[in-house]
């Protein structure tokens, strides 16, 4: 009788680091269109080194629990690691799964080195290295989702774009390997170090792989950014270091260089300046590591930027605010130049969205030039990216902006369209942000991840249980619960009637919901087509001209506006929905604003703090909110002629003009939940104060972390060791604090006065407590020195805790969580069925106090 895999007794003492076999699981729902594909800009590196090992014979497994786009999921083998019982399975041994048993079974790599097995839609594919000796490794491997490798988890590249090339450390003796793989197949081999003329291993050096490169623009100097990776090999963290980048024409520019983990890879930007060229090819800049201590360059590299003339197709690089990354988006200028003293307001601008897969320069370059707009094109943070959700969404936005400013568009003539993923991405651009385009014109899109087949959280009778917090958590993904904002702008709807990828329901579905109200609304079905038919179903002359037609009304006197969080979308020019009586519940507000006679009447549902912000068209205004005239004589006076913002609350005697809101308060620019602590340039400070396991585990998650940030939305996470943080500084940014606040002593600078108490023996917040040493948490709360950022928790309570944090989705969109969220080990068990391994949730109230919006379940349900 074979033994149960991963329920065996045997285990790793505490010095070597955490189990054997640990593996994480991301699987990922993408649109599988034909792809728009594009020719990068290609490093010149040295030749590539020689191969250690190509992985060819294996131990796979079926899946052995469950998961979806979800933030919870089964797993019996990842329940085995998290409790300290997993060992190093032989081929015949089993797994169970509930009664069912699932066998470990020898498998081979075949042609191209890709091990292809029907287990591996969802299931492990293990193979281990024989080392003489201990040193380091380059892992290049596809087609998985993740891998632990001796323990440590790494993301892995699912889309099998051969992008993450990893710094491992092998140990003498065996190495494990273990591939989480959704996709039926994976590819994987360790490489040597790259090395110098004289053999010696380098200690950082340039991936050559994943570049982000802009490109030049003839006759226009070049002084911009593009991002390269560097991996640091070494044991200790990257010194102090800095990037010498070297023109075509001598010109120099010189960046400095963050600081790397050891064995890991992080994107850095460096500086661009040259001359402007002449004409159209490539320019090729030496880009050096530089010691400060050495007369030779670290590491060397060449990088080629393409130079095209001004009306083609080119990519536009930036330094983005949410991370301090580089990244880029594609341009089709406009082929009519605005004249000087054009009173027009300038060109327009259309946003497009890309569908999965598809690169933003090629996205853009489907239009033909346009004379009365510019064609800007958002990368969604990669091809695949969000789903234009979450960093998605905040990368179209800061897009838009930035675009806007440097090419001098007109802000009413602004229109977004966007085609399958891209499709569903303006609706959600439009449906979160009516008051920023003037028309919105999906092509093939779906409409939300629950009408496209994904499951959804659904909440209960009780608007306060764990099922119903969570459920409100995903509410920004729900396009139909912002469907009212829709009515503000023009509406074109486009889908081919045959297509077999994105069903046509969708779009019809959004024709029953608005045809018969919404005021401006078109739509058409091409017959026969199917999910793409060439350039025309971007670039469709009606539906060209019917955004071409459309700038927004700012003088409307009626409006209407909806949102699920003021931390997305606030609201519109002079009011915001400050605060919600339920956080992420749909706030509403309505009414009317006559200028003339200086009356505001406003309707509202689900607002607790409601702010005006108006100008000098009435010499002072009465405001309406709820029927009741509001103010102490019921006219808001101008401030020296202009318009100051008046605050009002809901009050249980009715609405009440108020003062400023308390700067500590919830409010748009810090509102929660979890997933917000990651943009305003987050930086990760991770815990030393642990037992040697415990920094291990921790310092290893931080790692994933920042590397899977990187794979899936080209971006940074900026890393520190919690005895070198000084929040002094690293001022106006997000922390992320790795640990609790017994193993990480940053916590006393940040945390110490707030209510939030994690340690080995559980969570206490106010009158909310979990006790148990194998529970994993992750919290949002205000920083205390800064009043628009905030400090997250990634946090277990014990070791096993902190194994369970390994795990948790937060880089996936779809997933949501809110304020807090507090997971037991039996989240992972496959016995445990929905969201009944979640001990407490919570959004905090609006001075960030616990508040009644929060649950407990102590005791785990099975069912």
């Amino acid at each position: 009788m074979s033994k149960l895999a991963g329920r065996s007794d045997r285990r790793l003492s505490r010095g070597s680091g955490y189990p054997r076999g640990i593996m994480s699981r991301t699987l990922a729902i993408v649109l599988l269109i034909p792809c728009l594909h594009v020719l990068a800009d290609r490093a010149t590196l040295a030749d590539p080194p020689p191969v250690i090992a190509d992985f060819e014979d294996f131990l796979v497994i079926e899946p052995v629990g469950k998961g979806g786009r979800s933030p919870v999921h089964t797993d019996a083998i990842e329940a085995a690691i998290v409790d300290g019982s997993w060992a190093t399975p032989e081929g015949g041994d089993a797994v169970l799964v509930g009664r069912i048993p699932r066998i470990w079974q020898s498998a081979s790599a075949g042609e191209g080195g890709w091990l292809t097995d029907d287990a591996l839609r969802g299931g492990y594919a293990l193979v281990t290295v024989d080392r003489d000796v201990a040193g380091p490794a380059i892992l290049e491997a596809r087609g998985h989702s993740m891998v632990y490798v001796n323990g440590a988890p790494r993301p892995g590249d699912p889309y099998a774009n051969g992008s993450l090339r990893l710094p491992v450390m092998l140990e003498a003796g065996e190495n494990e390997f273990i591939f989480k793989v959704g996709r039926g197949r994976v590819k994987a081999r360790l490489v040597d170090v790259p090395r110098t003329e004289a053999g010696v291993a380098k200690t950082f050096f340039f991936t050559g792989a994943d570049d982000t490169v802009p490109n030049a623009v003839v006759g226009v100097p070049l002084d911009t950014y593009a991002g390269v990776v560097i991996g640091n090999l070494g044991s200790k963290w990257m010194p102090d270091r800095s990037i010498l980048v070297t023109g075509p024409g001598g010109e120099t520019a010189t960046s400095a260089m963050p600081a790397i983990p050891p064995g890991s890879v992080r994107k850095v930007p460096i500086r661009l300046v040259s001359a402007a060229v002449e004409t159209p090819g490539v320019a090729t800049f030496r880009v050096e590591i530089v010691d400060p201590g050495s007369v030779e360059p670290v590491d060397v590299r060449t990088l080629d930027v393409k130079a095209v003339e001004p009306s083609a197709p080119r990519r536009v690089t930036f330094r983005s605010e949410i991370d301090d990354s580089v990244q880029f988006y594609g341009l089709v200028p406009s082929s009519t130049v605005p004249r000087e003293g054009d009173p027009s307001g300038g060109p327009g601008l259309i946003l497009t969205l890309h569908g999965a897969g598809v690169d933003a320069r090629r996205q853009a370059a489907a239009y033909a030039p346009k004379d009365f707009a510019h064609v800007v094109a958002p990368t969604n943070r990669r091809k695949f990216g969000f789903d234009w959700e979450d960093w998605g969404r905040l990368d179209a936005m800061e897009v838009l902006d930035h675009a806007r400013r440097t090419l001098g568009t007109d802000p009413d003539r602004q229109w977004v369209t966007g085609h399958s993923m891209g499709g569903h991405g303006t609706w959600q651009a439009a449906a979160h942000f009516p008051d920023r385009f003037a028309a919105a014109a999906p092509s093939a899109g779906w409409i939300a991840f629950h009408t496209y087949g994904a499951d959804r959280i659904e909440g209960d009778d009780d608007p306060h249980s764990i099922e119903s917090i969570m459920a409100r958590a995903a509410n920004p993904s729900d396009t139909l619960l912002l469907r009212d904002n829709l009515d503000e702008l023009g509406i074109y709807v486009l889908h081919g009637d045959a297509d077999d990828n994105v069903p046509v329901d969708q779009a019809r579905t959004m024709r029953r919901s608005l045809a018969e109200s919404h005021p401006d609304f078109a739509y058409h079905e091409e017959p026969g087509a199917g999910h793409w038919w060439g350039n025309r179903c971007v670039d469709w002359p009606p539906l060209i001209r019917f955004l071409e037609d459309r700038s927004i009304d700012r003088d409307r006197n009626r409006f209407r506006f909806t949102t699920v969080s003021p931390g997305i979308n606030a609201g519109g020019d002079w009011f915001r929905i400050a605060q919600q009586q339920r956080a992420n519940a749909p706030s509403r507000v309505r009414g009317t604003r006559n200028d003339e006679e200086g009356r505001i009447e406003i309707f509202t549902e689900n607002v607790a703090r409601l702010e005006l912000d108006l100008d000098d068209r009435a010499p002072a205004w009465t405001v309406m909110i709820d029927g009741e005239q509001v103010g102490p004589d019921a006219k808001l006076d101008l401030l020296n002629g202009r318009g100051a913002p008046a605050f009002y609350d809901r009050t249980p005697d009715g609405w009440r003009r108020r003062g400023v809101i308390n700067p500590r308060a919830k409010r748009p620019e810090r509102n929660g939940s979890f997933k917000d602590v990651f943009r305003h340039q987050p930086i990760l400070v991770v815990g030393t104060m642990g037992d040697e396991e415990e920094d291990r585990v921790t310092l290893a998650k931080a790692i994933h972390d920042a590397e899977a940030f990187l794979y899936r939305g080209n971006g940074v996470l900026d890393m520190i060791l919690d005895v070198d943080f000084d929040r002094e500084q690293h001022p106006r940014r997000n922390v992320i604090l790795y640990g609790n606040q017994k193993t990480n002593a940053a916590w006393s600078q940040l945390l110490a006065d707030d209510p939030l108490e994690i340690d080995r023996t559980g969570i206490r917040f106010e009158g909310l407590e979990v006790t148990g040493d194998d529970l994993a948490v992750l919290a949002i709360r205000p920083r205390p020195d800064w009043a628009t950022v905030s400090v997250g928790v990634v946090a277990g309570t014990g070791i096993a805790g902190m194994r369970l944090t390994e795990r948790i989705p937060i880089f996936q969109s779809g997933v949501h969580y809110p304020d807090l969220v507090v997971f037991g080990p039996e989240s992972i068990e496959p016995k445990t069925a929905g969201l009944q391994g979640v001990r407490a949730a919570a959004f905090f109230d609006h001075d960030w106090s616990l508040g009644d919006d929060h649950a407990v379940r102590e005791t785990p349900k099975d069912e």
